[in-house]
C-alpha cells in the first residue's frame, strides 16, 4: 500500500527536529571556539555524538551552507569557510553600524526587566571567568547568555535582528570565537560589556553607541592581529 502525505508527516516532523538538534549542535561547536575557520564537518562523527543518522546531519551542513558558513568540496566534504581580511572588515563594518545604533535604541526601549537581567547576565559571565576554572576566555553558551543578543533584543528593531541576530548571527559567532583566545582579550571584552550596559541602564544612548562603537571596533582590531599572527595549532581544542 502507498503512504498518502498524511502518512509521511510524522517521518518529515521528526526528521525536520533532528535537523534542527543537528544544526544546534554545529551552531554550538562554532560558538565554543570547537569548529574554526577552514575545519572539516565529520558528519559521522557528529550523527554519532547525537546518536542520529547522517541525514538529519546533512541538511543541517546544508543550511549552514546556505547561510555561507560552511563550503562542499568535491570527494573532500564540507568544511567552515576561511574568512579573509577584506570579507572580516566588511562584517564588522555591518555589525558596527547596526549594533552601535542597536545600543542607542536599546537606552531608550529596553524595559526594566530586561535592563536587570542584563546586568545578571554580565555578573554571570564574570563568576564564569574567576571561577574554579578561571580562564581569560569569554564566555560561551546559548543564545540567551549573549550580551550582544540581549541588546539586540532589546532596541525593538526588526531589521537590526534580522541581519545582525538572525541572518549573520552564525558568522560572528564564528569570528568571536576566534578573537576570544586573544589573550586577556575576555576580560577586556567584559569591562567593555559592563560600561555598555550601565549607559542603557542610566538611559545615556549616545553615551552606549559610542561605546559599542569602541567595543566592536576593538574587538575587529583583535581579529586583524589574529588573523597576521595565524592560529597556534594547539590552541584548536576538541574539534569535531
Amino acid at each position: 500500500m502507498t503512504d498518502t502525505i498524511a502518512d509521511r508527516v510524522p517521518v518529515l516532523v521528526e526528521r525536520g527536529l533532528l535537523a534542527d538538534k543537528a544544526t544546534e549542535h554545529i551552531r554550538g561547536l562554532i560558538t565554543a571556539g570547537r569548529l574554526c575557520p577552514g575545519d572539516r564537518l565529520n558528519e559521522v562523527e557528529i550523527a554519532a555524538e547525537l546518536s542520529i543518522s547522517r541525514g538529519p546531519v546533512r541538511e543541517a551542513v546544508r543550511r549552514f551552507a546556505s547561510a555561507g558558513l560552511v563550503v562542499s568540496e568535491p570527494n573532500l566534504g564540507s568544511r567552515v569557510i576561511d574568512i579573509d581580511a577584506a570579507a572580516v572588515r566588511g562584517l564588522y563594518e555591518v555589525r558596527e553600524a547596526l549594533e552601535s545604533m542597536a545600543a542607542r535604541l536599546a537606552a531608550e526601549r529596553m524595559q526594566s526587566r530586561d535592563k536587570k537581567a542584563l546586568l545578571e547576565m554580565l555578573d554571570q559571565h564574570a563568576l564564569a571567568m574567576c571561577g574554579s576554572a578561571a580562564t581569560d576566555t569569554y564566555p560561551a553558551g546559548s543564545s540567551d547568555w549573549d550580551f550582544h543578543l540581549a541588546v539586540l533584543k532589546g532596541s525593538d528593531n526588526a531589521v537590526a535582528w534580522r541581519i545582525c541576530g538572525n541572518e549573520l548571527r552564525d558568522m560572528f559567532s564564528l569570528l568571536r570565537a576566534r578573537h576570544g583566545r586573544v589573550p586577556g582579550r575576555g576580560k577586556v571584552a567584559l569591562q567593555e560589556h559592563r560600561q555598555v550596559a550601565e549607559a542603557i541602564l542610566d538611559q545615556d544612548g549616545d553615551l552606549a553607541a559610542v561605546l559599542m562603537s569602541r567595543h566592536i571596533r576593538n574587538s575587529y582590531r583583535n581579529q586583524i592581529t589574529l588573523m597576521s599572527a595565524g592560529v597556534p595549532e594547539d590552541r584548536r581544542k576538541e574539534k569535531i
